[in-house]
């Protein structure tokens, strides 16, 4: 075998493998009739090796929550394994009302096929997400 079969070779298993992997999942996620004009990317690392998802969210043209709900001062991000399960908070947006920019750059979620919602809320850390529902997306390898 000369030098340019085994580099062409090497370059075909290498680009198979990264075939394979797939990078990270990409969703765009319209506004719900809550907040039609409200857009979200939806960035899901999946691991399955080790159940775990890795989830960033970026959403703009966000009202702010307090349109949303009386009292809103905040949108949550949640995540559950399917209907009959209950909501997992996954953490806060980081929302600006000057530029109606919201984002969470980072959380885990422990499942790799799920539903995800984001939700004006009360407070930061409620128990479960209010009716006021904003973006929801199905993330799933």
């Amino acid at each position: 075998m000369n030098v340019r079969s085994t580099v062409g070779l090497f370059a075909m298993v290498f680009g198979l493998a990264l075939a394979a992997c797939g990078g990270p999942l990409e969703y765009v996620a319209k506004g719900t009739p809550r907040a039609p004009e409200a857009d979200a990317k939806i960035v899901a690392d999946v691991n399955s090796q080790t159940v775990m998802t890795r989830v960033s969210v970026t959403a703009e043209h966000l009202a702010p929550p307090d349109r949303l709900m009386p009292g809103g001062a905040t949108y949550v991000v949640w995540a559950r394994k399917d209907s009959s399960s209950q909501w997992q908070r996954i953490g806060a947006l980081a929302y600006s009302p000057d530029n109606r920019k919201g984002a969470l750059e980072e959380a885990s979620v422990p499942l790799t096929s799920f539903e995800l919602i984001i939700s004006a809320e009360q407070q930061g850390a409620p128990a479960a997400p209010s009716p006021h529902v904003v973006i929801q997306q199905k993330v799933a390898e």
